[in-house]
């Protein structure tokens, strides 16, 4: 077995997590709570090295004054947990919720939108493209209940949607379930290779 601190740490860890395969018991809740408090320690830190690094040592030591704009803005975020001055928090949180909403529909509407037609437009000289071009025209026909379902063909393109849409599913469940085996073979190669060395 390994003699290494770290590794034994480690080890004791990823067995707590997977106990709660048995059932919620003691080691799961310890480890439960270690991960979290790490989580937010590590959070605080981060962010307030982002803040120093970012906004206050340009502002103090360059005389970069308008990173004061964020900085207050930041602190009035606070003003919610203090009673009677509660609505300053309003501001910039109205500010943060107005920039991250448009950062949102601009990036969604080129990725999800505009990108997703642009690939779709694909020259038939292929099965592939075929394929790709046959699946997304039949799954929209599919979501379109504007036109009569039982008129001539309609139906038909429908059904290939769906079917489309059935194996679009399957595969990323196939592939949610290898990326869940990958991290378990991990941690297994982990255990009995770096831990107790039973493989190499």
């Amino acid at each position: 077995m390994s003699t290494n601190f770290g590794v034994w740490l480690a080890a004791l860890a990823t067995l707590s997590m997977y106990s709660y395969l048995y059932k919620d018991n003691a080691f799961f809740k310890i480890g439960e709570h270690i991960f979290i408090a790490i989580a937010a320690g590590h959070t605080v830190v981060m962010g307030w090295q982002t803040i120093k690094g970012t906004a206050w040592t340009p502002l103090t030591t360059k005389g970069e004054y308008l990173w004061l704009v964020p900085l207050i803005g930041g602190a009035l975020l606070y003003g919610r947990f203090f009673r009677g001055i509660g609505w300053v928090s309003r501001f910039p949180l109205g500010f943060l919720m107005g920039v991250g909403a448009a950062i949102t529909l601009r990036g969604q509407l080129q990725s999800s939108f505009i990108l997703q037609i642009r690939g779709t437009m694909l020259p038939l000289n292929s099965l592939d493209n075929i394929v790709m071009v046959v699946g997304t025209v039949t799954t929209l026909v599919y979501f379109f209940f504007a036109v009569q379902s039982q008129r001539a063909g309609v139906a038909q393109l429908a059904m290939i949607g769906r079917w489309t849409m059935m194996i679009a599913f399957g595969a990323a469940y196939g592939n949610t379930v290898m990326a869940r085996m990958s991290l378990l073979i991990g941690r297994m190669q982990f255990l009995f290779g770096k831990w107790i060395y039973l493989i190499k």
